[in-house]
């Protein structure tokens, strides 16, 4: 009979597990050998980030050892100029992974997550590519803003929008959402001070300034008896923002939203919350955010900030299972905190609080009775504890001492390879360079002896001369390409923008390149119909536009050289070609085009940086550059200018 029993269970365990069956082969696919690909809006090694993706991973490993966990990090910090970037960015990095290469897409931020829904929002094909792929957002709000598509003005006034609204847009997508309660807040404030007249929101220069604000203007209208000040860290300095706290009326209330980036996109101070509002102590502060909370605000209905790894892991793996309708979102609780010493400061007394409370810094009368007999009694229990926990310490040191040494061993092997592989990458760039400089000062050298010599004649003077200019030419060419990578890298590479005709341009530029062109080329214009002033960096696209007429007269023997450019207002840019009838690139190659050092003929001048230079410059202009893989005549070289 027990027999009997256990062959039953055995049947119907495996038959319940069969039905936990993968809804298509490509979801089972992508389930067992797919990448969960978390993306980090910046600095991902902060503690909350880090405890986040370590937990994260840990779960996914201990259920299947074969998940992948991958890390990217974009960066995405200043708001006021590189916001219009942000989408293109993050594009290009989703759509760098072949599909049903992604298991999942985490987004930690509100950075990142508001540039994929801005995405999945205006680009058809880029919702089509994710929207079968779950993805989660992770330290982000339910309400925000769209991610411009140009660089901001410090006057740009984005319309709030809900994450929920948009769920036709983003597929199956879930996460944790971060609620900011105005209405509560607001109903909190007026409870306590019924008189309110004035509120003044502090926002500073960030992605979540600029939601936070958008918000208050938006369900502000519901509020017409009060009248709102927007301390906007985007618009004003930290001085004009105490000036204009300074200047508040009688009866004025502060909301603290965000304070983190000023007007130049630099990180304020610790104190500077304190300072700014320090000549007028007696106004009320309340928080939004939970910003000041502990130092300056009286209290808020303030969100719990809460995120469950695990449970973000759970809905992935009920997703490839079949149970996608799993995939949701999940609104952090808030609730009322307050700080006592700033309540009792105020004349706010604990019965007018709502119900469930979080009061911090608060002490009940008891304890203030009994704080010694408390505090001996808390000593005895620590010593008892100290004890158990200093023979736990003798009993773990050695193996704690052991990993610790296995550690460092590790991180020194992988500090040694590090060292070794930057060793060999500078032997390769100094070869790479030793050469490149050889070849114009071993002509230079030569020419200048022979020129040097008594017998030499006057043709040949001249003929030395000339090759002498040429490689002159050609070693100055170098050296400002190597000036220009170095200060792309080092983040000193600037633009002076103005404006530019560019049919003016189009003809200096051929000016410039006519002394390349061979005979039997023919140099062509087509330039768009009617004057077009684009604003713009007129020696950086000019430098553009030459290192690609440069290598089109490097390849092409005969026929001829088109330079023209094109209007388009539906996409907000000017389309710029350069077509040759030359020898053309093999489709191979393609990818390799814009790599530093990357030559396609190794016979051919150059150091192989023009190309690469010229990516950075279009990418710094905000636009992007390519090679028409359709035209086969020659090469043809696009890239676009934003209008």
């Amino acid at each position: 009979m027990k027999n009997h029993l256990l062959y039953l269970l055995f049947i119907i365990s495996f038959f319940s597990k069969s039905e936990q069956v993968y809804s298509t082969p490509q979801d089972q696919e992508r389930a067992g050998t797919g990448i969960n690909l978390v993306i980090a809006s910046y600095n991902p090694d902060t503690k909350r980030m880090s405890d986040f993706v370590n937990a994260f991973q840990n779960t996914l490993l201990a259920k299947n050892p074969s998940n992948k966990v991958m890390l990217q990090d974009m960066g995405f910090k200043n708001f006021q100029t590189e916001s219009h970037l942000w989408c293109d960015q993050l594009k290009e990095v989703l759509s760098g992974y072949e599909k049903g290469d992604l298991r999942s897409v985490v987004f930690l931020g509100q950075e990142a997550w508001a540039s994929y829904l801005t995405l999945s929002i205006k680009d058809s094909q880029f919702a089509a590519l994710m929207k079968d792929i779950p993805t989660f957002a992770a330290f982000a709000s339910l309400n925000g803003i769209e991610i411009p598509k140009d660089s901001v003005t410090t006057y740009w006034d984005p319309v709030s929008i809900s994450v929920t609204d948009q769920k036709e847009y983003i597929g199956y997508s879930g996460g944790y959402l971060n609620v900011y309660d105005f209405s509560k807040n607001i109903g909190l404030i007026k409870t306590f001070f019924p008189n309110v007249s004035t509120i003044a929101l502090l926002t500073d220069n960030t992605y979540g300034g600029a939601s936070i604000k958008s918000l208050v203007k938006t369900e502000s209208r519901l509020y017409p008896e009060i009248d709102f000040h927007y301390l906007d860290g985007r618009l004003f300095t930290e001085e004009e923002v105490t000036r204009q706290i300074d200047a508040l009326p009688e009866n004025s209330v502060i909301l603290l939203g965000t304070w983190r980036v000023n007007k130049k996109g630099q990180y304020f101070l610790g104190n500077s919350l304190q300072n700014i509002i320090s000549g007028r102590v007696e106004l009320p502060v309340f928080s939004l955010t939970g910003l000041g909370l502990g130092s300056l605000a009286l209290g808020g209905y303030i969100p719990e900030y809460n995120i469950d790894p695990k449970e973000i892991a759970r809905q992935i793996d009920q997703f490839y299972i079949g149970n996608k309708d799993e995939i949701r979102f999940i609104h952090n609780e808030s609730t009322y905190s307050f700080d006592q010493r700033k309540l009792t400061q105020m004349g706010v007394q604990n019965y007018q609080l709502p119900a469930n409370s979080v009061i911090t810094d608060s002490e009940d009368p008891q304890l203030k009775q009994y704080k010694q007999f408390l505090y001996l009694a808390v000593i005895a229990v620590i010593i008892l504890i100290s004890l158990v926990i200093f023979l736990a310490i003798i009993y773990t040191k050695n193996r704690n001492l052991r990993r610790t040494l296995e550690k460092n061993e590790k991180e020194i092997l992988e500090a040694k390879e590090r060292a070794e592989e930057g060793d060999k990458l500078k032997s390769a760039f100094l070869a790479n360079m030793s050469h490149e400089i050889r070849t114009p000062l071993n002509a230079i050298v030569g020419f200048s002896q022979l020129m040097s010599e008594e017998s030499c004649a006057k043709e040949d003077r001249i003929s030395y001369s000339s090759v002498i200019a040429q490689n002159s030419e050609m070693l100055l060419t170098l050296i400002s390409d190597i000036l220009d990578i170095s200060k792309m890298d080092t983040g000193k590479f600037e633009l002076d923008i103005r404006e530019v005709n560019l049919k003016e341009l189009c003809n200096r530029i051929f000016q410039t390149t006519t002394h390349l062109k061979r005979e039997g080329v023919e140099y062509i214009c087509k330039p768009h119909q009617g004057e077009v002033i684009l604003k713009t960096d007129l020696h950086r696209i000019s430098q553009v536009l030459i290192n690609l007429i440069t290598n089109s007269n490097k390849f092409t023997e005969k026929g001829s050289i088109t330079l023209g450019y094109e209007l388009r207002p539906e996409k907000g840019d000017v389309l710029f070609t350069v077509t040759d009838t030359g020898r053309g690139i093999p489709a191979e190659k393609h990818s390799r085009l814009f790599a530093r050092f990357e030559k396609l003929d190794e016979y051919t001048q150059g150091a192989g940086l023009g190309l690469a230079i010229s990516k950075q410059i279009v990418t710094r202009l905000g636009g992007k550059i390519w090679i028409d893989p359709d035209y086969t005549n020659g090469a043809r070289f696009c890239f676009t200018h934003p209008l």
